[in-house]
């Protein structure tokens, strides 16, 4: 988890800087970190995928209902 933090952060300074460079190696760095956690804590990708697909879902009714209003 301090990983991600400080890998978080790492990608942040990097894009604020517009250093597309660093930034990509850094967003590297965090995508490998953030799926070390997610194995140690047995989330897989289709978990995350079905997350992403269900806040879709949602976001789609929102926005209908936000437009019959």
């Amino acid at each position: 988890m301090k990983k991600v933090g400080e890998e978080s952060t790492e990608v942040i300074i990097a894009a604020k800087a517009e250093d597309k460079k660093e930034t990509i190696y850094e967003i590297a760095d965090l995508a490998y970190h953030v799926l070390v956690l997610m194995v140690e804590a047995g989330i897989s990708l289709e978990d995350v995928r079905k997350e992403l697909a269900s806040r879709h879902i949602i976001d789609h009714k929102v926005k209908q209902e936000k437009m019959t209003k």
